[in-house]
């Protein structure tokens, strides 16, 4: 399966922040594509389908209910369909102690909650352009 580089897929419980970051992909002049799931169960049973597109880039909230974000990425890494996504923790705040775990784990980049949508559109800039350069 081919991944979409311009496809984002949000896992994160809080409906707040699928608007923010809907509204912040709208700021980025480049087709990108928003799927949103408020937890890991239901991007595991999507990407379990054959039909499902692999994304770009997934964004993992850390304080998922039930399964943590780190314990989500396992389950996600094991799927065939998931063709080796740029994988970003996307939490208000992200222990520094956890770091080297996540990278070890196959995270590529750190995104904290701002609350500013301006703040967080230059991050996704910036992290689209690290990755589609």
């Amino acid at each position: 399966m081919m991944k979409d580089k311009n496809l984002l897929v949000m896992i994160n419980d809080d409906s707040e922040d699928h608007e923010i970051f809907e509204i912040a992909i709208r700021e980025i002049d480049l087709p990108l594509q928003l799927l949103s799931f408020s937890d890991c169960e239901k991007a595991l049973d999507h990407f379990g389908n054959k039909g499902a597109k692999a994304p770009g880039f997934v964004l993992i909230d850390l304080n998922l209910p039930r399964m943590r974000g780190d314990e989500c990425l396992v389950q996600l890494q094991k799927l065939r369909e998931f063709d080796h996504p740029v994988i970003v923790i996307y939490s208000t705040s992200i222990p520094v102690l956890w770091q080297a775990k996540l990278e070890a784990m196959g995270i590529d980049n750190f995104l904290e909650k701002s609350g500013s949508i301006d703040t967080l559109t230059r991050d996704i800039k910036k992290l689209l352009e690290n990755e589609l350069s």
